[in-house]
């Protein structure tokens, strides 16, 4: 029996109205492995993002401007509901119109607490069931968990040992009369205790919970993840070790008051617990967003190799491309290819986007041999890639003209590189957020009528997550993130883009580090560094739309990354790399 089909019946033979599938893991995590994928085996739907919510007769999926063209493809029976649309209810204020007091039914583990919370203030009179064995019921080859090994990070290579993170931690934690701190985001853990691992496909951490008490920490991890000697060192620490699920049991014979996350905290784990205080931004996701100054040292050098890959990569593709056959899954790997001559090469750090054509102008494309295109060398190919290197973690993208490009191709693409040098460009006083901040990324853009329907930001971890909080450059969703400010020591990207649907797709991506400029009288003034260094494709380049000023931004931008470069490559790549960073 169909997945969705079988959902309803069970709705209808109990007289409940809706059943919620979650893109989440039991820790709210952005990416999951293949065990918790259910909304996306349910639906078809393969983004990373969406809610599917369904009822009695039908099926609905949420999701953002990032997925739109992507599940428009992929969703059959189960209606698109277009997050931030006009006239597209929220999923909460359609709960809302099922029933007088509706009855929603989901998994309490993988639903977050700023969730529950936000359907109980929005819908008077919910009634909550808890049920994730009916997943269970209808996906009858489950994947299941797999367990990877933890390694510890030297405090040389993070900058900060975990004693120091824990001290500062509690001290943050007692400021909101609190004993005790409930850790449920992994990437939080992996930062806190110095702690990496392989459990989800590019990011470097480990299924775990952390319980930090007055007294003791807690890490509940599965004890086949440690092997003798971290063991060793941990519990040295004065670090428990318990078992993955005993986190429920001991939650519930807390004293006083505990703090949690409620963006990654599960409702089952918040139901177990007496006396706990809510935070919006958790301590350690506040602290973890600002680089120490080895992180930053080590994230620039990771950077540089990074930009070797990716050099290479251009010169390969403008090489080939209309001599050899090439189509977007050659390119993924070859460009893997090139990282992976890196000692220091992890993994990538998500899955590649590379979209030739059509292609191009889904924001979160992924190919599959269904979808793989043929590259030629008559339009335009977006690459958004990433990886993971011992010393730190890398996003960028780069979109590549190939052959002779039209007019408008050319006005599109200088059109998103004046929005690029509009945000790397910006000084900003002390207190400015994301939501200020999206505007002046925006306006180049705006002035021609055009726009984008993602985020300009999202902060980057260190050895972890691509997207962290709470910094987020984005101007359609007011949130706590978005009206975080940035502070020196915050990583964000800087990625506008532009999206002709069904003909090509623009974006130009570096990461920038937040930095103090000037302390005067007036305020304290902030701008943006790069650590990307890898030159725009000059082909794409309409000259005549550039002001002088933009000008001299990129000359320089590009002699910056040829010094930087040049010295790994070898001579016939350096007089490549001379050649793509020519002034104009």
């Amino acid at each position: 029996m169909d997945g969705i089909l079988y959902i309803q019946n069970y709705l209808k033979n109990n007289n409940i109205d809706c059943y919620i599938v979650f893109t989440n893991d039991d820790h709210g995590s952005e990416y999951v492995v293949d065990h918790f994928k259910a909304r996306q085996y349910l639906s078809g739907f393969t983004g990373s993002a969406g809610t599917l919510l369904i009822t009695q007769n039908d099926s609905y999926l949420w999701t953002d401007g990032r997925y739109f063209l992507q599940a428009e493809k992929q969703l059959t029976n189960t209606h698109l509901m277009k997050m931030g649309e006009e006239n597209v209810p929220t999923i909460y204020e359609f709960i809302k119109n099922l029933s007088n007091y509706p009855s929603v039914a989901f998994d309490f583990k993988l639903a977050t607490v700023s969730f529950v919370n936000g359907l109980l203030k929005s819908v008077n009179g919910v009634k909550l069931i808890n049920n994730g064995e009916i997943i269970d019921s209808v996906w009858l080859d489950r994947p299941k968990m797999i367990s990877t090994k933890a390694y510890l990070l030297d405090d040389k290579v993070a900058g900060e040992s975990y004693l120091s993170k824990r001290n500062r931690l509690m001290d943050e934690v007692s400021k909101l009369n609190c004993k005790n701190a409930l850790i449920s985001s992994l990437d939080d853990i992996a930062w806190l205790f110095n702690l990496r691992g392989n459990d989800i496909k590019n990011n470097p951490e480990n299924y775990a919970y952390a319980l930090i008490k007055e007294e003791e920490s807690i890490i509940y991890m599965d004890s086949n993840k440690l092997d003798s000697k971290l063991y060793n060192t941990l519990t040295e620490l004065n670090i428990t070790i318990k078992e993955y699920n005993d986190v429920y049991n001991d939650c519930c014979f807390l004293e006083g008051n505990t703090l949690i996350d409620t963006a990654k905290t599960n409702y089952l784990l918040y139901t177990s617990i007496k006396n706990k205080v809510e935070s919006d931004i958790f301590p350690t996701t506040k602290m973890k967003a600002i680089k120490n100054n080895t992180e930053i040292k080590n994230i620039k050098k990771a950077h540089i190799i990074d930009g070797v890959a990716v050099v290479k990569f251009m010169h390969y593709l403008k090489t080939n491309v209309g001599k050899t056959y090439l189509d977007e899954l050659s390119l993924e790997q070859k460009l893997l290819e090139f990282r992976q001559e890196s000692k220091d090469f992890l993994d990538l750090s998500f899955d590649t986007i590379c979209g030739y054509e059509a292609n191009g102008a889904i924001v979160h494309y992924s190919a599959t041999p269904e979808t793989n295109k043929e590259v030629l060398n008559n339009n335009l190919l977006l690459v958004d890639s990433g990886a993971q290197y011992k010393y730190g973690t890398t996003d960028i993208t780069r979109t590549f003209a190939l052959g002779k490009i039209t007019k408008q191709m050319k006005r599109d693409y200088t059109l998103v590189l004046k929005s690029h040098i509009a945000l790397a460009s910006a000084i900003f006083p002390k207190g400015v957020n994301g939501y200020g901040l999206d505007m002046i990324a925006r306006e180049p853009l705006f002035k021609n009528y055009l726009d984008y329907n993602h985020g300009t930001g999202h902060g980057v971890g260190y050895l972890l997550n691509v997207h962290e909080g709470p910094g987020r450059i984005a101007m359609r969703a007011v949130t706590k993130e978005t009206l975080y400010p940035f502070v020196p020591g915050m990583i964000t990207s800087n990625e506008p883009g532009l999206y002709i649907s069904n003909c090509y797709g623009i974006r130009h991506e570096n990461l920038v580090l937040c930095v103090e400029k000037v302390k005067n009288e007036y305020n304290t003034f902030y701008g943006f560094e790069n650590l990307t260094y890898v030159p725009f494709d000059l082909d794409g380049i309409d000259k005549s739309l550039l002001t002088s000023d933009e000008i001299k931004w990129l000359n320089k931008y590009h002699d910056e990354c040829y010094k930087k470069l040049s010295k790994y490559l070898n001579k016939n790549m350096q007089k490549y790399l001379l050649k793509i960073t020519r002034k104009i």
